[in-house]
């Protein structure tokens, strides 16, 4: 049986707190009417809209979306946090989808007072996890681990189990693999320049999508939203101190793009977005992402520049994949 493919927006990070919440509003707002499948609400340094107020606002105001919640040990008890899923599920009648982050600025980790290394935040985010998912059953849950420990803790009502949540794991270190597996999560990674046979293991992609009718329109819309800055350039070089995350440091570490091709990093490398972009003409990108949906991965989360514009001409690329699914792939 094969997993159904998801086509998630992101609400980005934005250096203005003031624009923030009307840019969430803004994409929140696109993607319903572009139909999409849901949104990635970040959490942590750079979000300022609370990703559980992000989730009850699409709930409450989108036809169909899924609110993907990043959802990281540091800032919430999981009684807490499966208190707040519990929520969005009982007034909305809405499944609400995770993503487990362990965080990995090392700046914010110490201004939280966080100590633990990386392989101990990722224990922990397992039995994180393992307790929140149990509190949503319903029933009294006891439990004793290394960081959290329940006596007879009860959360009701029960989840109803077609609302259960589904689990991704963001992360490409050998903890974040084998935490996934154990957690029967999908392990989500950055989109690789050229996809493996595999997917390089993983489930889910985060990447960013600026495409256009032709190749040239989209080259010109690239420059317009990510022109040149060498000044952010020297920011990543010097970030790469403050994180001991495996995937940064990889993207960060990559060649220069290749010629002709439409996988580019530039928006990364000037910290003008968190992920690679394809850039190209609607049937150049859509046959990329195909390549890659042909190598196991069926959870697309992707960025886009903040205009009606560019939410539209994803949607196109949308449309084309959907329908080719099960077509096998659609090349370039």
């Amino acid at each position: 049986m094969t997993t159904a493919e998801r086509y998630f927006a992101t609400v980005p990070r934005v250096s203005d707190p003031a624009e923030a919440t009307r840019v969430a509003l803004d994409v929140i707002r696109w993607s319903d009417e572009f139909d999409l499948d849901g949104i990635l609400l970040y959490t942590g340094a750079g979000a300022v809209l609370d990703p559980w107020v992000g989730a009850a606002v699409i709930a409450a105001s989108t036809r169909r979306l899924t609110p993907l919640v990043a959802l990281n040990p540091l800032y919430t008890h999981p009684y807490a946090a499966a208190r707040s899923l519990l929520s969005v599920a009982e007034v909305y009648g809405r499944r609400v989808d995770v993503n487990l982050i362990t965080g990995a600025a090392l700046s914010e980790l110490s201004s939280i007072g966080d100590t633990l290394d990386h392989r101990d935040r990722y224990a922990r985010l397992r039995e994180y996890v393992e307790l929140f998912m149990r509190l949503l059953e319903g029933r009294p849950v006891t439990f004793t681990g290394r960081f959290y420990q329940a006596d007879a803790l009860q959360l009701t009502p029960a989840l109803p189990p077609e609302l259960r949540p589904r689990l991704y794991l963001a992360g490409r270190s050998a903890d974040a693999r084998d935490t996934a597996q154990a957690l029967g999560a999908t392990l989500m990674g950055m989109l690789p320049e050229e996809p493996e046979r595999d997917g390089g293991g993983i489930g889910a992609a985060h990447f960013g999508v600026l495409a256009r009718n032709t190749g040239q329109e989209a080259e010109e819309a690239a420059a317009r939203h990510f022109p040149a800055d060498p000044v952010g350039r020297e920011v990543l070089r010097m970030s790469m101190a403050n994180t001991d995350s495996v995937w940064r440091r990889a993207l960060a570490e990559d060649s220069q793009d290749l010629p002709g091709s439409p996988f580019r990093l530039e928006p990364f490398r000037t910290l003008q977005a968190d992920c690679p972009y394809l850039v190209g003409d609607h049937d150049t990108v859509v046959g990329r992402i195909a390549r890659t949906r042909a190598a196991g991965v069926h959870t697309f989360v992707m960025d886009a520049p903040t205009t009606r514009e560019d939410f539209a001409h994803l949607a196109k690329v949308v449309q084309q994949l959907s329908s080719s699914e099960g077509e096998g792939p659609v090349l370039a």
